[in-house]
């Protein structure tokens, strides 16, 4: 299990192993970054594409069922991260400089960070 960022779990298993898989995407990205190839990437953007829906819905469902009052920000912010995915997508697919889709990814990550953080660490209490 990858326990960089245990302090931030929220209880519930499958969101919080969601969560570590969002941080261990940092390694692939480290690769993608030393090795510049187009191919590296392609999986890093799948993994977000199917992340930004799966995940996202995942949670949203939890807080539906438990009528949590953060819902609304939640759902705006996972709106803003899909919109993110889908110009790194863009990007990738209009051939970009992999340099501009790698920073986009990286951008995301971190953002999504934050969110786990500030946001989503709020979903522990429904747990």
């Amino acid at each position: 299990r990858y326990t960089k960022h245990m302090s931030i779990e929220i209880g519930h298993h499958d969101i919080d192993e969601h969560h570590e898989e969002l941080f261990a995407l940092d390694v692939m990205l480290d690769k993608a970054v030393s090795t510049c190839r187009r191919t590296e990437i392609e999986p890093i953007i799948e993994f977000l594409e199917h992340y930004s829906v799966d995940h996202f819905k995942e949670e949203e469902d939890l807080m539906k069922d438990n009528e949590y009052m953060g819902l609304a920000l939640h759902e705006s912010e996972h709106r803003m991260f899909r919109n993110f995915v889908l110009e790194i997508r863009r990007l990738f697919d209009d051939k970009a400089p992999i340099t501009h889709v790698i920073f986009k990814i990286r951008k995301l990550i971190d953002q999504l960070t934050v969110h786990i953080r500030t946001v989503d660490i709020g979903i522990k209490d429904l747990i």
